[in-house]
């Protein structure tokens, strides 16, 4: 072969390489530059790179939104939702990891230059004082050319002719990937906040609990720099004042929730400089240092809040009494009030004690009451009784569920010493035997009930296997009328007994099945809250706001659908943590330890289980 045509051999070659990889690179578009016309899998590209798939998730849905939050990633705990009602909008949220104000300031420029905007809502935190135009070296980190200002025809060249392990590993991710959040898509796709569900059905409420899991995620790494971009930071968010202004946008800034490791890097003069500058341009809310920054429950890590906390400071900022915040919680701050302010912040730090926001509250679990004990299961009368009246005269005060969820959202009161009593699958006995002590000594129960074994008395639902007696719903309506007994949710039917059932779609918890798949199992477990919703609140009149599972089995998706349910408290039956509740925090109502009482449980070791020994 001459070497002409060895040359031009070789010149195809490349060029049909070129366009191979170029092809691959369109069609998986791992950073959802070109549309990503196969797969359509958005939160995988804005996990890659959210500067460009969002903004070219963006360029197709702009239509559906006329307000925006533009910030860095601790903006991602504000809920759209909850802004859409306050505001009578649509937010998306802009929030990317990574950026600087000087990226916030292209942002509010692309937004404002070609779209509709109602409200822009600014988040800042500290670090945004920390760095400035930090570049774009790589692709997972480029801003997109819509708002860079760089040319397009290069930008898409730069995307298409890119490592074609990006688009590899997108594809084989994608065989992996579940119905919960992977380290590969933490993205909400139509709103632009993080997918938290799983952080946010993690046990919470025992700090030493907390703290063994996630205590290396507060440690902060001392900065000699002390905010050496105080002046760029000002200079951007004046920038976005103006382009505001000009037109005719709202633009409402927050100084987002600080944990106080991180503030405590900084020096007083220099935080004191940050804040006085930044009032000077532009008032904001400060939400900087509140007694929330001293307990890291309210955090995820050091530099990010929990999506309960953003709807905290939402509340704060929009004047609504439905969500739970501490009293001294962030202020207005204006060039004219700021250096009082500071003085005030400083010279009295906002420490609280956590006495004055949680609470312990141990939960004790009882099922059937019987003259003939034959398992740990069964306690007698009298057994029962005795261990009533030692609570009563110790001075315990049963609380319920509902005043649980009130003391954690709402903000409400428990009595000093309280306890909850719990008596699980809804027996005939709970109502011949524990309604009478219990209202004997002033003391009050939840009862978890199997929906499928309400009013069976002989038999196990339509079989001829004989059944321990359960009461119906006549029963439960007196029980509940009286105040004493609230009836709650241990399933409708995923709590069956494997002897007495046929088939191989057996279950004896509220888990998937061996081999189900996801959509399989949460068509099920929806189907299965939906029903017993339904009837309780045919029944009684209303829904359930607790869930027992059966043999206190549970994963995480278990808890993400049952909470999506709009049930918030669940229980366990583990006893490896405390219930510690904490004011604002609904994840301390999550999967609840309880201990189950037997005949066996003399009277002094049911008051050391209920006093924390």
């Amino acid at each position: 072969m001459s070497s002409k045509k060895w040359l031009i051999m070789l010149a195809l070659t490349v060029a049909l390489a070129l366009g191979v990889c170029a092809g691959f690179n369109i069609l998986a578009d791992p950073f959802g530059v070109f549309g990503d016309p196969i797969l359509d899998w958005y939160s995988y590209n804005e996990t890659n790179n959210p500067r460009v798939a969002k903004l070219a998730w963006l360029e197709e849905h702009h239509e559906e939104f006329d307000s925006y939050i533009i910030g860095s990633s601790s903006a991602a705990s504000y809920s759209t939702a909850e802004l859409n009602e306050y505001l009578d909008a649509s937010f998306y949220n802009l929030f990317v990891y990574g950026c600087d104000t000087k990226d916030y300031r292209d942002f509010a420029a692309y937004l404002l230059e070609r779209y509709e905007v109602r409200y822009l809502v600014l988040n800042l935190g500290i670090n945004e004082a920390n760095t400035y135009d930090t570049g774009q070296d790589s692709l997972n980190d480029k801003m997109h050319a819509l708002a860079s200002g760089e040319s397009l025809p290069l930008f898409y060249l730069r995307y298409a002719f890119s490592n074609p392990r990006y688009a590899a590993d997108k594809l084989a991710a994608r065989f992996q990937d579940t119905e919960l959040p992977q380290v590969f898509d933490v993205f909400d796709v139509p709103s632009g906040c993080y997918d938290k569900r799983v952080r946010d059905v993690e046990k919470i409420g025992d700090p030493a609990v907390y703290q063994a899991a996630h205590g290396g995620d507060f440690w902060v790494s001392p900065d000699s720099a002390q905010l050496p971009y105080i002046d760029q930071c000002v200079q951007s968010v004046a920038e976005i004042r103006d382009m505001c202004a000009e037109k005719g946008t709202e633009l409402i800034v927050i100084a987002s929730p600080v944990y106080i490791g991180q503030w405590d890097v900084y020096s007083r003069e220099s935080l004191r400089e940050y804040k006085s500058k930044l009032a000077e341009v532009v008032s904001y809310w400060d939400f900087s240092l509140t007694p929330i920054s001293y307990d890291s429950r309210y955090f995820y890590d050091a530099t990010h809040f929990r999506n309960t906390v953003g709807s905290m400071v939402l509340s704060k900022i929009f004047g609504s009494g439905g969500t739970y915040h501490p009293e001294d919680f962030g202020a207005y701050v204006t060039a004219r009030n700021c250096a009082a302010y500071l003085d005030e912040l400083f010279a009295y730090p906002p420490a609280s004690d956590p006495a004055s926001y949680t609470a312990d509250v141990p939960i004790l679990l009882y099922h059937h009451i019987d003259g003939d004990v034959t398992s740990d299961t069964v306690v007698t009368p009298e057994t029962f009784e005795a261990h009533i009246r030692a609570l009563a005269e110790q001075g315990y005060t049963a609380v319920t569920f509902q005043e649980m969820i009130d003391y954690v959202c709402q903000g409400g009161t428990l009595p000093a010493k309280p306890v909850c009593i719990t008596l699980d699958d809804g027996y005939l006995s709970n109502y011949e035997y524990a309604w009478p002590v219990l209202e004997k000594y002033g003391m009050k129960a939840t009862i978890f009930a199997i929906g499928a074994s309400v009013g069976h008395r002989e038999f196990y639902k339509e079989t001829d296997f004989p059944i321990t007696p359960h009461f119906g719903w006549e029963e439960a309506r007196e029980m509940e009328a009286s105040g004493v007994i609230d009836i709650q949710s241990h399933t409708y039917d995923l709590h069956q007994w494997e002897p007495f059932e046929s088939g191989n779609q057996i279950r004896t918890s509220a888990l998937p099945l061996e081999g189900e798949s996801e959509a399989d199992y949460a068509a099920v477990l929806e189907a299965d809250l939906e029903r017993y919703a339904q009837e309780r609140e045919a029944e009684l009149g209303e829904g359930f706001c607790a869930l027992a599972y059966p043999g206190g089995y549970y994963n995480d998706l278990t808890e993400v659908l049952i909470h999506q349910a709009g049930i918030p408290v669940t229980l366990s039956i583990r006893t490896d943590s405390r219930n510690v509740l904490v004011r604002g925090l609904p994840q301390s109502l999550y999967a609840l330890c309880r201990w189950n009482i037997t005949e066996r449980t003399a009277e002094e070791e049911l008051l050391k289980i209920v006093s924390g020994e």
